[in-house]
């Protein structure tokens, strides 16, 4: 187990509760990049990093003859997306299925699906490249993957100056800000990226991921999911010391000063018919 997924099994609930909330209309915006392709007889999907099942969820619901593999490294995350699959009604739970497995080595044969869907997942693998191959491998020739990644930039965040702040206040290194500089600058490289793996026909846009945080919500997303190893390490006094205090100087700031966008880049493409 790698630590990125040991990582992500201790987070899972947060996960869920905390992050994923937060992207899910993009994620979501990503069933609306392969509609045209479903919509045209393409049936078998592989969500490769599925997380807590949110688009696979989404897809049966909105086509009744569509089958999901939903695929994650992290056996934490898939024990949180069974349980909140069950919720679905049998007809749609039994057309989704569930496997572990890394992005870059994904137990199916060659030209198994139709589509390959990966959303805010690319920048979290070893080596993206190796990952987009192995979609271009299990895709059959013309099929389709949509993508959907992070891009550099963003709008900065005031709410993460003050808990900077506020860690070095209580004696802890601040976190620092920035990263993200192998994520493409543009949609176009988005697409680039795609096109080096062998795929033709790659397009792209621009978006943006833009969630409104109150000061309670905010230290949750800390808390539980963003610097959960950090909380986890504190005594229950000092945890509640410096909750209480990061809430405090939160409550101080305007809205803008949580409101979180960041870029994205939808990004599609089609394995040759002659591969």
């Amino acid at each position: 187990m790698t630590d990125q997924e040991a990582r992500y099994d201790r987070i899972a609930e947060g996960y869920s509760a905390c992050w994923s909330p937060i992207h899910r209309p993009m994620t979501l915006a990503l069933l609306d990049v392969i509609a045209p392709v479903v919509e045209a007889g393409a049936r078998r999907i592989v969500d490769v990093g599925c997380g807590t099942g949110a688009l696979a969820a989404a897809a049966v619901a909105r086509w009744p003859d569509v089958r999901v593999t939903g695929v994650d490294p992290s056996s934490g995350m898939l024990q949180v997306a069974d349980r909140e699959l069950e919720r679905l009604p049998e007809a749609q739970r039994s057309r989704i299925d569930l496997v572990q497995a890394s992005a870059d080595r994904m137990p199916f044969e060659q030209r198994t699906f139709d589509v390959v869907t990966t959303a805010f997942v690319l920048q979290l693998v070893p080596s993206r490249f190796r990952a987009v191959k192995e979609a271009r491998r299990v895709l059959r020739p013309g099929g389709t993957i949509a993508t959907l990644t992070w891009m550099r930039g963003g709008e900065p965040l005031a709410a993460d100056e003050v808990y900077d702040d506020v860690l070095e206040r209580h004696g802890y290194e601040a976190r620092g800000h920035g990263g993200g500089d192998d994520d493409p600058a543009t949609p176009r490289a988005a697409a680039a990226r795609l096109r080096r793996a062998g795929f033709e026909a790659a397009t792209a846009r621009g978006d943006w991921v833009d969630h409104q945080f109150t000061p309670e919500t905010f230290l949750a997303f800390l808390a539980r999911f963003d610097d959960e190893d950090l909380f986890a390490t504190m005594d229950a006094d000092t945890r509640a010391t410096v909750e209480q205090d990061l809430v405090a100087r939160l409550r101080s700031l305007p809205p803008d000063g949580l409101r979180l966008r960041l870029p994205v880049a939808f990004a599609t493409a089609r394995r040759p018919f002659g591969d």
